[in-house]
Formats: C-alpha cells, structure tokens, sequence
C-alpha cells in the first residue's frame, strides 16, 4: 500500500478518536512500515487537542517522526515514549533521508555516531537491507572511501516555519531555470542561423561549380572546333605538296566534301609528313629507312 493511502487511513481513524485511542493511532502509525509523512496527521484537530495534555508526550513523539532525528530523540528521550523496536528503526532510516537531502556524500563515521551502529559491517547490512531495498534512498556504498553515496531520496515533511525557507529555495531555482531556458534559446536561434547561412554558401558554391563547369564545357568545344579547321588546312596543304612532288600539268581540283575524303587527306598527310621529315636535311634523314630514302630520290629525279 503506497504512503499516501496508509495516512489517509490513519487520519480518517483520528477524525473520530479521541484522548486515549489518539495515543494508540500515533503509536501505530510511528510503527508502521513504510510509511514515512506525518504532517497530515499532526494537522488533524483531534491529534492538537493532545498536546497540551497528558498526552503531550505522544504528541511530541508523533512530531519527531515528521521532523526529527536520533539525535533529536537522544536530547529529549526523558520527556518522551520509550520506542519499540520498529519505531527505533524507522528513526534510523528517517535519519538516514534527512542527512541525504542535506549533502551527497556521507562518511561512515558520521552515519554510525548518528545512528548508534558500532561496526562498519551493522551499518553496510542497515543501510543496503534497511534504506535501499525499502527505496528509502537510493545510491551505492563507496567501501574503499568508506563513505555512503547518495543519488536519491525520499521527502520529508517540511515544518511551517521553514516554508519560507524553501520557498525561497524554489524562487532560485525558477530563476535559475528560466536563464538556463533563455541561454538555450540563444544557443538555438545562433545554431539555426548558422545552418542558415551554411546552406547559403553551400548553394552558392554548386552554383559556382556548375558555372565553371559549363564554362569549361563552352571552352573544349571551341577548341575541338579549332582543330576541326587545323586539319582541314593541313590536309589542303598536304595535298597541294604531294601534286607538286608527283609533277605534271594541271591536276585534279581538291574536294573537301565527305568523310572518305578527309580519311584520304589523313592517310595522305601522313606519308608526306613522312616524306617531309626526310627532306628537312641530313640531320632528320638519317633518322628515316633505307627504303623510304630510295623512294625520295626517285622522286626527285622524277620531279628534275
């Protein structure tokens, strides 16, 4: 049964009691386990009659179960109840919670004079068994810096005279927030303006890359047109040479027409070239074969 509804239970019953079954309801709920909030039983009108009675004591003991500590049992144990033992240890995991909402890190010492426990070895078994598997705390013990390591807690009621107190807590706490949320929120808007503007450059530099691209297509297809007309004029040239090398009158007229005829000039260019590079002198035509020798000096002769 969760906390909340054990109270309710308990409040319910003191609704209707009064003088003696007040003391027995306190007596019960300070006993039982797993119910750690009393505030709203000390809240009920019947409970307050009490504390100025005969019955002030159990009073007072109900208000050192929602407030108070060992020690604080400790110092005024002669004007209160004796305890049980599962009052006893309900103090004890009560201790442990108000020192865990106070720090993180709570030293061995510390916890066994506050809680009476004379070895090391009582207080890990207490604290593992008693505190972490009744989800008291939660957190691991750190044997090697014998210190006990808090993560989480459970709450405890809160006195009406540190209300303030933690009210002003949770005003620090809403403005520390609120600057937290308006630094992230700059650190959005300048992540969105960066994207912004890193997509901007992208797109201009693939703008510039086709750019550039299409410049450099433009530039090879004027220069494969260029060449185009350096063969042609090559070939013209060639052919004018080779009717001159094979003498005689007029020849035929050049036809620069179809593709067979620029394969003709092609094959043609290339045996004058040859031939070309045998009459540049005796340097080049030492470098050309035999045969190719006696074929130009029969054309010479045949040109004389």
């Amino acid at each position: 049964m969760a906390d909340e509804a054990k109270i309710q239970q308990y409040v319910l019953l003191a609704k209707g009691a009064r003088g003696r079954a007040i003391v027995d309801l306190i007596t019960k709920a300070t006993s039982e386990p797993g119910l750690f909030g009393f505030g709203e039983l000390l809240a009920v009108p019947s409970v307050q009659e009490i504390k100025s009675g005969e019955h002030a004591a159990h009073f007072n003991l109900l208000q050192l179960f929602a407030y108070g500590t060992c020690e604080d049992y400790k110092g005024s144990a002669g004007s209160l109840p004796p305890l049980n033992p599962q009052q006893q240890l309900k103090l004890k995991q009560l201790t442990v919670v108000s020192l865990a909402l106070k720090v993180k890190v709570i030293s061995y010492a510390q916890l066994q004079a506050v809680l009476g426990i004379p070895t090391v070895r009582e207080l890990e078994d207490f604290i593992i068994t008693e505190c972490c598997y009744t989800s008291v705390i939660k957190g691991k013990l750190d044997q090697r810096a014998s210190c006990l390591l808090i993560h989480d807690a459970i709450g405890r009621d809160v006195r009406p005279e540190q209300l303030a107190e933690l009210e002003a807590g949770l005003a620090a706490w809403t403005s520390t927030a609120e600057a937290l949320l308006g630094a992230l929120e700059q650190r959005m808007a300048f992540a969105a303006s960066e994207a912004e503007a890193a997509a901007r450059k992208k797109e201009a530099v693939e703008a510039a890359a086709e750019e550039m691209k299409k410049n450099l297509k433009a530039e090879l297809d004027l220069a494969r047109t260029g060449d185009m007309y350096l063969d042609d004029a090559y070939m013209d040239m060639e052919d004018e040479r080779m009717d001159r090398l094979g003498g005689g009158g007029g020849h035929a007229p050049v036809h620069h027409g179809g593709p067979g005829d620029r394969a003709e000039r092609t094959d043609r260019a290339a045996a004058g070239g040859q031939r070309g590079a045998c009459d540049e002198g005796p340097a080049r035509a030492s470098s050309c074969k035999p045969g190719v020798r006696q074929q130009q000096a029969s054309w010479h002769m045949l040109a004389g």
